[in-house]
C-alpha cells in the first residue's frame, strides 16, 4: 500500500468497530501512506453557525468553544479516552483566540472565515491521531500548509494549483500521514477552503501530486447504489462508474463525495476505489475510472435531492427578451449563489437553486431592473429526481420509460430536462410524490431490460 492516498470519513469517529478496522489496516500498510481527514460534521456546523452568531452578537466565543469541546468529549468517549491531549487542546485554544478576535472587534472577512472553519478538520485530525496513538499505530499529523498544498485565492471555493504544489512529495514525511482535508494555502500565505465538504477533492489532488496508483475512499456515508435504500429496499451496489457518472450522482443527490473529486484525476486516469471496512479488513464496493461501461438498461442509478427550489421569473416574452438571464446570473454570481440548472420558455424562466439560497435569490431578483418580469414565484416543496448513466442520447427509450413510470401513477411533473451531457435526465415533482416516483422509476428500469 505504498504511496497511497486514502480519504477516511469524518463520521467514522462515532463508530468504534470502523475505527478498529481502520487502525488494523494501517498496521499492515506500507511506509508511504497519506490519510486525508474530513471534519466531524457536528464540529464544522458549530463553527460555521457560531461565526454568524458572533457577528450578530447572539453568541460568545466561550459558548462556541464549550459546544466544540462537548463534541470532542463525545468522540473521545467512543474509544474510551477521558481527556484531550495537548494537540487537541492547542487546536481548540487557537480556534478560541480567533473567535474572540471576531467577538471583540466585529472584524470579519471571507478569508478569516476560511481560516476559522479549517479548524473543524484540524481538530478532527488530532482526534484521529490520538486514537491511532492509543492503538500503537505511529502516525504524523501534517497540515496542508506544511506540505506546500497551494491553492487559488478564491476563498470558500478555491482550486488546487498543481504546478505550484510540486514540492509536496519532498515535504511529505515517510510513514502514515494524517492531513486535514478541505483547505490549502494561497501564494500569499493565507488559508483558503476548497469548498464545503471538499476533503475528497483535496485527497484527489494529493493522489495526483504524489503519483498514487489509486485513490481509496474508506467508509462513505452513502454508498453508490441503484437508488436510495430508504425508498427502494432492494437497491444494489453499483460495481463500476465513470468519472462523469460519479460526478453527476454526487451533484444530483446527497452522496458523500464531492462533485469535484474527479478533476485532479482525469489527466492521469487515477482510478477511485470505494471500500467499506469490515472486521479487520475492507471490501471493495465500487470502482470509478475513465472507462465507460454502459449497463444493459443504460441507467446506473435513480437519485434525488429535496434540497432544491425553483425560482420562476414569469412574464409575457421573458424568454424572448435578451439580457434577463445575464442580469440574474451575474447578480447571483456576485452573491455566491450557485445555479443548478435553468429551463426556459417564452413566458417563464425557471432557475433551479439550492433551497437555502432561494429567499436571497428572490430578494436579488426583486431589486433588479427586469422590465419583462411580471411576477416572481418560488416552488420550494419539490424534489429533483435524476436518472444517471452513459448512453442516454443513443437510447431514446430512456425518456419514454421515465415519463411512463410517473404518468401511470398520476405523478405530476412540474419541470423536466436533460443534462448537458448524455448521462442524465431529471424530473422535478411535488415533494409528497417523491417516494412513489423513485420507487416506480427504479422498478421500470431495474426490473425490466431493454
Amino acid at each position: 500500500m505504498s504511496n497511497c492516498v486514502i480519504r477516511f470519513g469524518g463520521n467514522s469517529l462515532s463508530k468504534l468497530p470502523v475505527l478498529e478496522a481502520f487502525s488494523s489496516l494501517l498496521n499492515v500498510s506500507g511506509n508511504r501512506l497519506t490519510v486525508v481527514v474530513p471534519a466531524v460534521p457536528e464540529i464544522q456546523q458549530i463553527i460555521e453557525q457560531g461565526i454568524d452568531l458572533l457577528i450578530g452578537k447572539a453568541a460568545t466565543a466561550d459558548l462556541i468553544i464549550n459546544q466544540v469541546n462537548s463534541i470532542i468529549a463525545q468522540k473521545l468517549q467512543v474509544f474510551k479516552v477521558e481527556e484531550a491531549d495537548e494537540n487537541i487542546k492547542n487546536e481548540v485554544t487557537n480556534l478560541k483566540n480567533l473567535l474572540r478576535g471576531i467577538e471583540f472587534t466585529g472584524d470579519f472577512s471571507i478569508a478569516l472565515k476560511d481560516q476559522v472553519v479549517s479548524f473543524s478538520e484540524r481538530i478532527t485530525a488530532t482526534i484521529l491521531h490520538l486514537f491511532l496513538k492509543n492503538n500503537l499505530v505511529d502516525s504524523n499529523l501534517i497540515l496542508p500548509e506544511e506540505i506546500g498544498l497551494k491553492v487559488t485565492e478564491e476563498y470558500g471555493n478555491a482550486s488546487i494549483l498543481f504546478d505550484e504544489s510540486l514540492k509536496f512529495n519532498d515535504l511529505l514525511p515517510t510513514g502514515i500521514n494524517l492531513v486535514p482535508g478541505s483547505y490549502g494555502i494561497t501564494l500569499g500565505g493565507k488559508i483558503a477552503r476548497l469548498g464545503r465538504n471538499s476533503a475528497d477533492y483535496s485527497a484527489a489532488g494529493l493522489a495526483r501530486l504524489c503519483g498514487a496508483e489509486v485513490l481509496q475512499l474508506w467508509e462513505l456515508d452513502k454508498e453508490f447504489l441503484t437508488s436510495d435504500a430508504i425508498f427502494v429496499a432492494d437497491s444494489k451496489l453499483i460495481p463500476f462508474l465513470t468519472y462523469a457518472e460519479a460526478s453527476e450522482l454526487s451533484y444530483f443527490s446527497e452522496l458523500s463525495i464531492h462533485p469535484r473529486i474527479v478533476e485532479p484525476l482525469i489527466a492521469t486516469h487515477i482510478p477511485i476505489h470505494v471500500f467499506r471496512l469490515l472486521g479487520q479488513g475492507k471490501e471493495l464496493t465500487t470502482i470509478i475510472n475513465s472507462e465507460s461501461v454502459i449497463s444493459p438498461n443504460v441507467v446506473k442509478s435513480v437519485v434525488h435531492t429535496e434540497e432544491i427550489a425553483v425560482l420562476k421569473l414569469n412574464g409575457p416574452g421573458v424568454g424572448f427578451k435578451p439580457g434577463i438571464l445575464a442580469k440574474v446570473t451575474t447578480a447571483f454570481h456576485h452573491s455566491g449563489i450557485n445555479i443548478r440548472s435553468v429551463i426556459t420558455s417564452q413566458v417563464s424562466i425557471n432557475i433551479i437553486l439550492n433551497k437555502n439560497d432561494i429567499e436571497k435569490a428572490r430578494t436579488i431578483c426583486s431589486n433588479l431592473p427586469l422590465s419583462s418580469v411580471s411576477e416572481i414565484i418560488i416552488e420550494n416543496q419539490v424534489s429533483l429526481i435524476a436518472v444517471v448513466g452513459h448512453g442516454m442520447q443513443q437510447h431514446h427509450g430512456v425518456s419514454a420509460k421515465l415519463f411512463t413510470a410517473v404518468a401511470q401513477h398520476k405523478i405530476n411533473v412540474l419541470l423536466s430536462g436533460s443534462g448537458a451531457s448524455d448521462l442524465v435526465s431529471y424530473l422535478i415533482v411535488d415533494q409528497k410524490d417523491t417516494q412513489k416516483a423513485i420507487t416506480e422509476i427504479h422498478r421500470i428500469f431495474f426490473n425490466q431490460i431493454f
